[in-house]
């Protein structure tokens, strides 16, 4: 019974924030905003509201390794469904006409992850009481993320007329946010019980399996509609900024963790980690290479990523 609420949540979840993302562009075109703040602010914590909740409850519910589960899983499904959308669309070689402007976005996320990987295993064990190192460095990345959103100079995006208004679109964001919330409560605590019921498998695994599949597929939706009109930078900006704004959930709920989040992670958390590491090196290593090269060359990466993260979860399901 679990499973079927779990799919019903699951979908409602995900119609609400496309909802949501909608409400959010219109709003966003009611002023002149830098292609970069919005999608990499704007339509990034949008996008990311579904992380936001279900990592809260599950730290709330006394379960922070499937906390940690969902926020890391999300990161890597989203680096992954950019690998896939990026072969997809293989023509239109995503990475080599983006902006080197997302360079500074790989490398603060893989700051991230270093620091994570390095205190969530035996070589670093220390932390400031309330707060874990990790999390310092991450409030730190994510203020200089926004400095440097902020200070884009990108074109604007385009005013376009819209069939609701303002004030109307405004009402329903609220409206939406608010059974998204509620939707994305009971999806968490729904994925927990399903963490007791299947006990061979850790928290962490379920968390990024299933709530972090789940609550990215917004960010998966927004990233095709916008390759799909040739916006690559709009597209790169809203799904790498959502893995920010990831990073900065993360570090908020150790706010509200007993002890550091991080000493409740498990092997599988740290797996997460390392892969979310090589999968930003090689994200960072695409959006910097912007020769001519062939489309065997240029697809390899992408096909690398795609290949290591289905073998990753194949892996996990049959051992």
């Amino acid at each position: 019974m679990n499973e079927i609420f779990f799919l019903i949540f699951a979908f409602l979840t995900v119609f609400l924030s496309i909802k949501l993302s909608y409400y959010a562009d219109v709003l966003s075109k009611a002023g002149k905003i830098s292609n970069a703040l919005v999608g990499g602010i704007v339509l990034a914590g949008v996008t990311s509201l579904p992380e936001f909740v279900t990592c809260f409850t599950a730290v709330l519910a006394s379960n922070p390794a499937l906390a940690m589960g969902d926020v890391l899983g999300s990161n890597l499904f989203n680096f992954f469904m950019i690998c896939v959308f990026d072969l997809f669309f293989m023509r239109k070689m995503i990475f080599r006409f983006s902006s080197s402007k997302h360079n500074v976005t790989l490398f603060l996320l893989i700051v991230n992850y270093v620091f994570l990987f390095l205190f969530c295993t035996v070589f670093l064990k220390f932390d400031f009481g309330f707060i874990g190192f990790p999390s310092l460095v991450i409030f730190c990345t994510y203020l200089f993320y926004v400095f440097i959103v902020s200070k884009c100079d990108n074109d604007s995006v385009i005013i376009r007329d819209s069939c609701i208004g303002v004030n109307n679109a405004f009402l329903k964001l609220i409206v939406t946010a608010i059974c998204m919330v509620l939707s994305s409560l009971l999806l968490t605590i729904i994925v927990n019980n399903l963490s007791l019921l299947y006990p061979s498998f850790s928290s962490s695994f379920l968390g990024a399996i299933f709530l972090g599949v789940t609550t990215s597929l917004p960010e998966v939706v927004t990233f095709y509609a916008l390759i799909n009109t040739n916006n690559y930078d709009l597209a790169l900006a809203n799904i790498i900024g959502s893995n920010m704004f990831n990073m900065l959930v993360l570090a908020l709920a150790d706010l509200f963790c007993s002890g550091s989040i991080y000493s409740f992670s498990e092997s599988g958390t740290v797996l997460i980690i390392l892969f979310g590491f090589i999968f930003s090196g090689l994200c960072l290593f695409s959006n910097c290479r912007k020769g001519n090269v062939s489309f065997f060359r240029y697809s390899l990466i992408s096909l690398v990523v795609v290949l290591l993260y289905l073998g990753f979860w194949i892996v996990n399901f049959l051992r």
